[in-house]
């Protein structure tokens, strides 16, 4: 019986070893520092954000300082009140 449990944890060592090897050679990731190419991309993205947010201000302020136009309003005649 003593032999047989051996065996058995044996088999679990390497059974635990086979599933847990694969994840451990992929790492975790969180310990290598960002490379340039990475860097550049982020200040690329905050900077295109940043544009984007400016543009889309200045538009919000246009629109509720320019007051509305009525492109046709020399085009109809003086009795077509409103």
């Amino acid at each position: 019986m003593r032999k047989l449990v051996t065996a058995v944890m044996a088999l679990n060592v390497v059974a635990l070893t086979i599933v847990v090897l694969p994840a451990h050679a992929q790492g975790r990731g969180g310990d290598k520092a960002p490379t340039a190419e990475e860097i550049e991309k982020k200040r690329d993205a905050a900077d295109l954000d940043q544009k984007y947010k400016a543009a889309l201000k200045q538009t919000q302020s246009d629109a509720q300082t320019t007051a509305k136009k009525d492109p046709w309003a020399n085009m109809r005649g003086p009795a077509a009140g409103k």
